[in-house]
């Protein structure tokens, strides 16, 4: 309810002013404009309702101490002696209504409402105003993702807007305290008062802000910090974001006070600091953990490129000697060399797959563009494959792509392709299984197919394929070789040629279709 002090020298308007607006508001009377500014000193007001002409200090005398001391309290006079001169003096003033005497009940309570009506507008007008600061000040928050930054141009930005003298600004420690982040304008024998009192009583507050001033503040501890500090108004704003306290932003004034649309200000600008304080502290978590990431890719990669290096040579030499160790041996030495040497060449390719992932990932592929013809590429690889599909009755057949120009790409990387696409459709199709390649030209893209009859992909598991390591097969159950580098490879590659490859189709048991998509480039610059 609304508190309104009146102040009249006659008894009987008093009492007409007591029992009118008494139905409506709180209601106190004073009989002299001296006992009214002696009572706002003391007790917090909405409106003052004041004759003008009173023994002493008049009611326009009386409204313009009483401002100065609430600032935010509104007034309208009683008078029966109006002229020009007081009503261009009373507007000066910042009086809100005029009630002529005598009046009647309905005049007077109509002047009151209007004056909290306008009242309540000027906050409207101050509250949408303040939404444009707010709207400037979140964009720069949310484009802001240095904390120290941010919190610097925290305490910049509510320091202008709320026109106060000092800030201060602490966050809370894992420990719990409060600790100094940053302060403009305070002593350090401010804030040594603020540090062994003030701090203590805000810290109490975490959820809502705390505001207090010389008149209103109904401990006397919080005046004794404010008198102690020089200073006649504070307001306390907790920044808490998920039920997590995360600081505590602390403005002064040393004269006046607070009005109550700075309070709404600063509540929610306190909102939208935490939200911007958890994102950037979110993104300096994200950063470094992506830094901690980026150095153990590196080892990784330097660990790969290391270890190729000293196994392809003794990789090379046992290979060599095994091979001719094989030429003199008998037939069961022989068969034991060849076991050798395959399972040798085995490792060899696992070597080259894991160069093959590093050079992707590192973005070391270079595309070397020249002529190609497709039918020949294609025979190319069989050959290269032929005696896996052998070893399992596995036919593989080549739809006509006579009708598909010449164009440039590169070779090497298009034939590695067609390997692992064709050696993983052979890995997982079954004995007497078979398999179909056909092609296309899609507009200006090369449009290829693998279609194999093997065990087929469970629809959940088509993105996940051609992850790095991915297999459908659970490591501890496997039947089928491999790392699951294949198919990541092959993505990696035509993706760095500007296409892209998906599952077109697969259904567990009857066999899976790839395809890959790929620009068809007939002029080539080196530009």
């Amino acid at each position: 309810m609304e508190r309104i002090l009146v102040a009249d020298d006659e008894l009987y308007i008093l009492d007409v002013c007591r029992r009118i607006l008494g139905r409506k508001y709180d209601v106190t009377v004073v009989h002299s404009g001296l006992e009214a500014i002696q009572l706002a000193q003391e007790q917090q007001f909405d409106l003052l309702l004041t004759d003008i002409k009173m023994p002493g200090i008049d009611g326009l005398e009386a409204a313009q101490e009483v401002k100065k001391i609430q600032p935010d309290m509104m007034c309208v006079t009683m008078t029966g002696f109006s002229t020009m001169e007081t009503a261009i003096k009373a507007l000066r003033l910042g009086v809100d209504e005029f009630v002529i005497k005598p009046f009647a009940p309905e005049e007077l309570m109509l002047a009151i409402d209007r004056a909290f009506e306008k009242e309540r507008l000027r906050r409207e007008n101050v509250r949408l105003k303040s939404l444009l600061p707010l709207f400037e000040f979140n964009k720069m928050l949310m484009s802001t993702t240095e904390i120290d930054k941010l919190l610097e141009q925290v305490t910049g930005l509510a320091i202008s807007e709320v026109e106060a003298d000092s800030v201060v600004l602490y966050l809370l420690a894992e420990s719990g305290d409060f600790r100094l982040h940053s302060q403009r304008n305070l002593t350090p024998s401010q804030l040594l008062v603020l540090e062994e009192h003030g701090l203590k009583i805000a810290a109490n507050v975490q959820n809502a802000p705390l505001y207090a001033d010389m008149i209103s503040a109904e401990k006397d501890d919080i005046r004794d910090v404010l008198a102690a500090m020089g200073m006649n108004s504070a307001i306390s704003v907790p920044i808490a974001g998920q039920n997590k306290l995360h600081g505590m932003l602390m403005l002064f004034k040393s004269t006046g006070a607070f009005s109550q649309s700075q309070q709404n200000f600063l509540g929610v600008m306190a909102g939208q600091v935490a939200i911007a304080y958890e994102n950037a502290k979110l993104f300096q978590d994200l950063q470094q953990a992506y830094d901690k990431l980026k150095s153990l890719d590196h080892l990784k990669s330097e660990f790969i490129n290391v270890a190729a290096h000293e196994l392809r040579t003794p990789l090379a030499i046992l290979m060599g000697y095994a091979s001719v160790a094989a030429e003199d041996a008998t037939a069961e030495q022989r068969e034991y060399m060849d076991a050798i040497v395959r399972n040798a060449t085995r490792l060899r390719g696992l070597i080259d797959d894991l160069l093959n992932m590093r050079h992707i990932e590192s973005g070391e592929v270079r595309l070397e563009y020249a002529s190609v013809n497709l039918k020949k590429i294609i025979e190319t690889v069989i050959d290269d494959v032929n005696m896996l599909a052998r070893k399992k009755n596995i036919t593989i057949v080549v739809e006509d792509v006579t009708n598909i120009p010449e164009f440039l790409a590169d070779s090497r990387h298009l034939e590695l392709i067609l390997v692992n696409l064709l050696s993983n459709a052979i890995k997982f199709t079954p004995n007497g299984g078979s398999i179909r390649v056909y092609a296309e030209v899609s507009g200006t893209n090369l449009r290829l197919s693998v279609e194999d009859t093997g065990v087929g992909i469970p629809s959940s598991e088509f993105e996940k394929i051609f992850d790095r390591f991915y297999q459908v097969e659970d490591s501890r159950n496997r039947h089928h070789e491999g790392i699951g580098l294949g198919l990541a490879i092959v993505k990696g590659i035509i993706e760095r040629c500007g296409g892209k490859i998906w599952v077109e189709k697969s259904e567990v048991g009857k066999g899976t279709t790839f395809t890959f998509t790929m620009p068809m480039l007939f002029e080539y610059s080196a530009s």
